[in-house]
């Protein structure tokens, strides 16, 4: 029996304005564009966040449209998901969702794009999600454990990376 027992819906680029929860992260890093799209299309992408114990994909490479990854989220969640974006030249690829272990969401997504920025580059790092039906409210009283798990992906994110000025 699978883990995955909870499907989620599928989402297009529009989720991530449209969802009822969303975030947008520019991260300003000291590494160069090619050198961050290269690791976030490594075989083992985000091993640096502390909060993601295991990303990775089960296509084989190369990666693009159509590939899928599994990820597992502070130990006890995992999420599998599908790349419905993938721009080789754009430095850009989202996901959304498919199946999930426990029933926390109706639909979750995320988008990554590098861009080149003066002496670095910059991470415009996406996350979108509706949570599972019923539990809304459960979801919005924690929403500072959300923030809090997504200010570490991004601490984290700077720290391997090396932020390009000094964060206070």
């Amino acid at each position: 029996m699978s883990a995955f027992r909870y499907e989620l819906e599928p989402v297009d680029e529009s989720y991530f304005d449209s969802a009822p929860m969303h975030w947008r992260v520019g991260l300003e890093l000291a590494a160069g564009p090619d050198e961050v799209w290269a690791e976030l299309t490594s075989p083992r992408p985000l091993s640096w966040c502390r909060a993601l114990g295991d990303v990775h994909y089960t296509t084989e490479a190369p990666y693009g449209v159509g590939t899928i990854r599994e990820a597992r989220v502070l130990g006890a969640y995992r999420m599998r998901e599908h790349f419905f974006r993938w721009d080789e030249a754009e430095r850009r690829k989202s996901f959304y969702a498919t199946e999930g272990t426990l029933p926390l969401f109706s639909s979750f997504a995320e988008d990554y794009h590098v861009v080149p920025f003066d002496g670095g580059s910059k991470l415009v790092w996406s996350f979108a999600f509706t949570p599972w039906q019923g539990l809304d409210s459960a979801l919005q009283l924690g929403r500072p454990l959300t923030e809090s798990m997504l200010a570490s992906l991004v601490k984290d994110t700077r720290a391997h990376f090396g932020p390009l000025t000094e964060v206070h």
